[in-house]
């Protein structure tokens, strides 16, 4: 039986976050606290190159940090982090240059690569509808301390202690359930001094090591 966070109580979870935070080393700490920063100095660095280098053609006219960030948001599942920021700028191109989606490959799912293309050309609204890329696209375009990014990684945070080592778990939840998370992350990360999203990476490095992926 997979662990999932839907029975647990706030208590338990929040536990369960502080054994993570709690097991993290200085180097762990420091690399937590950078991650979101850096993220958004590459949104930022992507913006102004196609939004005034390039002089791009009406497609992306309307480009902004949010939408950037959105695009790195749809294109991160199964996928590392060098090749995401490497997918994002292959999006971009893509659509400065009028390209359908099938026109180019990246290393996540399909369906992701379309929702990619399809915030880039403002298609779709980021909204709290969908919460992880919504999240996401808030904490590295806009650093929003109160958004959470819960994916696979923060579930299984949430549904574990840090002792235990690997489990399996549940690798999504509803938007509900995911509210409820967020709301119990951040409450945390504040009561140990972080801003909500430097806790969630401070985290995500630590069950990344003491999981060994």
């Amino acid at each position: 039986m997979k662990r999932s966070t839907r029975k647990l109580s706030r208590t338990i979870v929040r536990n369960n976050l502080y054994s993570f935070l709690n097991a993290a080393t200085f180097e762990e700490i420091q690399a937590g606290l950078k991650w979101y920063k850096e993220a958004q100095d590459f949104v930022y660095e992507q913006y102004h190159e196609f939004k005034h280098s390039f002089r791009l053609i009406d497609k992306i006219e309307n480009l902004t940090p949010y939408k950037v960030a959105g695009i790195l948001s749809a294109t991160s599942p199964n996928n590392r982090w060098e090749q995401n920021k490497k997918d994002t700028i292959t999006v971009l191109k893509a659509i400065a240059a009028g390209l359908p989606p099938e026109s180019v490959k990246i290393c996540t799912y399909n369906a992701n690569k379309v929702k990619a293309f399809e915030i880039g050309k403002g298609n779709i609204e980021l909204t709290a509808k969908s919460p992880k890329t919504h999240s996401f696209a808030m904490n590295i375009g806009l650093m929003s301390p109160d958004h959470i990014t819960i994916d696979k990684w923060h579930l299984r945070a949430c549904a574990t202690k840090a002792h235990e080592g690997i489990q399996e778990c549940m690798e999504s939840c509803t938007a509900t359930e995911y509210r409820r998370l967020e709301a119990i992350t951040a409450e945390v990360a504040h009561e140990a001094g972080y801003k909500g999203y430097e806790a969630q990476a401070i985290i995500w490095i630590v069950i990344k090591r003491i999981w060994n992926r």
